[in-house]
């Protein structure tokens, strides 16, 4: 690690950076601090909050830790996002709205562009790419009254269950085409739901700090259902799909300028 910080510090002072913007790794504010020049966190969460949670059945890592709370504490500015974890070792902190991108696309278009049906309800499963061997294909094959649709590094077609590949670039915009979504909240795809106000059917993620604010601001800003994870991986998303698409819909106001206001702090920083 003292060789990388060195390594870094140097190459800033070679190539004249003048600020150092991290979404979050510890490391880089330390390096910002030695380097003379300010860093700004945007961010939600922080590594050392989220592995604190396991420090008891890995207290090895706790020195680890500790020095991750110190890097972020040299941060100059840490621009906060809506519903976030516990942020106080951030001496200097200010709030901004949620950064997310809205598809400029509207349904039709949007489902052209997927190849999917224009008619019936397409039901969008969202996990990152990971897991989705653990999907329950079968079942969902046979809930035809519905048609579902994922992304992966390669394509398929399986009856009502469409796999796309390539489709990340463009993730905004199938989140326009679809009906409601079936996810685990990380703040991307909570900024992405409130942003084209799509209904979501939400699992659990273990004991991830994290969790619990994403599942608040889907509670206050977003029509929302629980399925739990056995209930999800045996299949059985019908009754919960249908409970969510019969709920009154509720879409408080919400800013989604996260992206200008945090630009505009940025160089307002540099400036000064």
């Amino acid at each position: 690690m003292p060789n990388l910080v060195e390594q870094e510090v140097n190459f800033i002072k070679r190539q004249k950076i003048d600020l150092i913007l991290g979404d979050i790794p510890p490391v880089c504010f330390e390096i910002a601090a030695r380097a003379n020049i300010p860093s700004v966190a945007v961010t939600n969460f922080t590594w050392d909050v989220i592995y604190r949670a396991y420090v008891d059945a890995h207290p090895g890592f706790a020195p680890l830790i500790d020095e991750m709370t110190r890097f972020y504490s040299k941060a100059t500015l840490a621009l906060a996002l809506p519903y976030p974890c516990e942020l106080s070792m951030f001496p200097r902190r200010q709030a901004v709205p949620w950064i997310t991108r809205v598809s400029a696309l509207n349904r039709r278009r949007a489902r052209e562009a997927f190849g999917l049906p224009q008619s019936g309800t397409v039901v969008l499963l969202s996990f990152g790419g990971i897991g989705l061997d653990d999907l329950p294909w079968r079942a969902l094959n046979e809930t035809t009254d519905f048609f579902f649709v994922t992304t992966a590094a390669a394509g398929e077609s399986r009856g009502n269950l469409l796999i796309l590949a390539g489709a990340q670039r463009h993730y905004e915009d199938l989140l326009r085409a679809v009906d409601v979504i079936i996810t685990k909240p990380g703040y991307g795809i909570v900024a992405d739901i409130l942003a084209h106000r799509l209904p979501v059917l939400y699992t659990e993620r273990g004991e991830f700090p994290e969790y619990p604010f994403l599942v608040q601001a889907l509670s206050d800003l977003a029509t929302a259902e629980f399925i739990p994870q056995d209930e999800l991986l045996s299949g059985n998303v019908r009754p919960y799909l249908l409970r969510l698409l019969a709920k009154e819909p509720s879409w408080p106001s919400v800013l989604l300028n996260g992206a200008d206001v945090a630009a505009e702090n940025i160089l307002a920083l540099l400036k000064r």
